[in-house]
């Protein structure tokens, strides 16, 4: 009988714990901007926090001449991976919902189908998966250890300032959330587990809308 969560194949190779130190500082920064209220609500500031996040680990990679791989980008079992974060991630968003906790849509009304699967199915979840999950979580879980990664990647997550502003108990269900994507990743050494949670989570409340 074959088991429920197989171990992967062979774990992908990691960082040296060095190289996520532009990443570190940059996330670290923007998070206490926004703990101590000096983050500003400028959209350009928003904009780029993003492509920071976005730019920073895969100037890494094209800098150290690695592989994606190093991210957990692999394509073996991507399917199942996937399908598994998709599964987590229902459950952290129905979980959260009844707490009142909502997801903050991007994008108006007439559009709102459309940018809700493009931002919180594609594009958030490959910065944020890839930032957070892969260039800073995988470095982290290889150098110290899975238990101190998956937590510092969490705090880390947690605080970033579109969530901070959120609110206390939002606070909390993201930090869980950062765990359990975290866990997942370093579970299946796949990203794309990761990214299934993520991106279903983002997309769930719309859904449900659309038979409200």
């Amino acid at each position: 009988m074959k088991p429920l969560f197989p171990p992967a194949t062979a774990r992908c190779n990691h960082l040296p714990l060095k190289s996520i130190a532009p990443g570190l500082v940059v996330i670290v920064v923007m998070n206490i901007l926004a703990v101590t209220g000096l983050w500003s609500d400028d959209p350009l500031w928003s904009m780029a926090s993003t492509i920071m996040l976005f730019a920073i680990p895969w100037a890494t990679l094209i800098v150290l001449r690695q592989s994606p791989t190093v991210y957990a980008y692999r394509s073996d079992r991507a399917g199942l991976n996937f399908a598994w974060g998709v599964l987590a991630g229902a459950i952290w968003r129905g979980l959260s919902m009844l707490f009142n906790y909502k997801i903050i849509y991007a994008g108006s009304a007439p559009l709102d189908g459309i940018s809700v699967l493009f931002f919180g199915l594609i594009w958030v979840p490959f910065i944020e998966e890839t930032f957070f999950r892969g260039y800073i979580g995988k470095t982290l879980n290889a150098n110290l250890g899975p238990a101190t990664g998956i937590f510092l990647q969490a705090v880390l997550f947690t605080f970033q300032p579109v969530h901070w502003q959120q609110g206390w108990l939002p606070l909390i269900s993201v930090f869980v959330f950062g765990v359990i994507a975290g866990w997942l990743v370093e579970r299946w050494d796949s990203i794309w587990a990761g990214w299934g949670a993520h991106g279903f989570a983002n997309v769930l409340p719309g859904i449900l809308r659309l038979f409200a």
